[in-house]
């Protein structure tokens, strides 16, 4: 007889302490197999942050390199729109497969907890429960043994998927964090703890108005929004690290000033650290201050976005609406905003920014 153990909850998203267990209790109970279920309406929550087929494709991600780790859609499949009771989900795994004995697998939290669960004492005569240890959870024994789990015997887990959406990326396989990035999945919690709160309030405004923009504009709106997302990570950066990276990697911009190296940082920690590899979203943020003469429209989106951030301390709504009917004209119109302004206050106007005004207004290029 085939033994399997069922992993079930949100993965919302998977993590590495998921993959930990799951092998931990293969090997600890000489399972064959060990299946994850991504429930489709959990009781115990009120909403996902993916689509059950994002959650689904992470879990793919997670699990590529097992071959006893399996995915089990039977929740994502229903047709039910109620909460998913894993007492349905049991009762049907073991209609469809007779000849398996099943393992079910929890944390020590839902374990101290199991007897709320509907049909409790039902499921624990179906098959063997197993509980793994959480850092925080001491295991309550009278319902411990009153079920008859099984304890793993691992060391106590700590991450949660909260976590990694909360900024601990370092709890996140490599593939699984890239699939996050590059769909902008989580982005405002991930980059929340990165930055103050005016400026994640800031960014948070920028890509929202960057999608915007970019949807009018019948562009790819989830390029611009993780554009926005990232424009500024690197902008409260110390700046020793800030010369540094600019040494190492753009050693041609060096000297330029310090206000606007950000924009290169920026590109660089967003494709180093938090894995985005479209160079269209990488450009964009790369030139979000200075722009340039080869800015693409959606690079377009995230500059005036920047300008125009409904945040600042001006009525920037008009602009706004010409950019979303026409982000050529909305583009031209914040350079000269820019130029006109920095002009009115005698301010330094970067070289690069003569050729780039005259190519875009006074040729009329797009």
């Amino acid at each position: 007889m085939i033994k399997i153990g069922l992993f079930g909850g949100s993965f919302d998203p998977i993590h590495k302490a998921h993959i930990y267990i799951a092998k931990f209790a293969l090997e600890q109970l000489n399972l064959d197999e060990v299946h994850f279920i991504p429930t489709k309406n959990n009781p115990w929550k009120d909403a996902s942050f993916a689509t059950s087929k994002q959650r689904i494709e992470m879990i793919h991600i997670a699990i590529k390199d097992y071959d006893y780790l399996k995915i089990n859609t039977i929740e994502i499949d229903s047709l039910k729109d109620d909460k998913n009771f894993t007492i349905d989900t049991i009762k049907q795994l073991m209609k469809d497969h007779p000849d398996t004995e099943y393992y079910y697998i929890m944390g020590m939290d839902q374990a101290n907890s199991f007897y709320k669960w509907k049909d409790a004492k039902e499921i624990n005569k179906l098959l063997q429960l197993v509980a793994f240890q959480r850092g925080g959870y001491k295991k309550d024994e009278i319902k411990f043994n009153e079920f008859n789990f099984i304890e793993l015997l691992n060391e106590p887990i700590n991450a949660s998927s909260s976590d990694a959406r909360d900024g601990h990326i370092e709890m996140l396989e490599h593939d699984v964090l890239k699939y996050i990035t590059n769909h902008g999945l989580y982005l405002e919690t991930i980059i929340a703890s990165k930055m103050s709160e005016k400026r994640w309030k800031h960014t948070c405004s920028v890509a929202k108005l960057a999608y915007e923009i970019a949807e009018a504009n019948h562009l790819d709106s989830m390029k611009a929004y993780i554009a926005g997302m990232f424009h500024d990570i690197a902008k409260e950066m110390s700046l020793d690290e800030t010369l540094a990276i600019m040494n190492n990697h753009f050693k041609e911009f060096i000297d330029k000033p310090q206000p606007i190296l950000h924009q290169w940082v920026s590109r660089y920690i967003t494709e180093i650290v938090y894995l985005i590899d479209d160079e269209e979203i990488l450009k964009a943020i790369e030139q979000h201050t200075t722009a340039s003469i080869h800015i693409s429209q959606i690079g377009k989106c995230v500059y005036v976005a920047d300008k125009l951030d409904p945040l600042r301390d001006y009525d920037s709504s008009e602009q706004i609406l010409i950019c979303k009917k026409d982000i050529n004209e909305g583009f031209r119109n914040s350079l000269i905003d820019f130029y006109e302004f920095s002009k009115k206050k005698n301010r330094d106007i970067d070289k690069c920014f003569y050729d780039i005004y005259n190519y875009f207004v006074e040729k009329g290029e797009i």
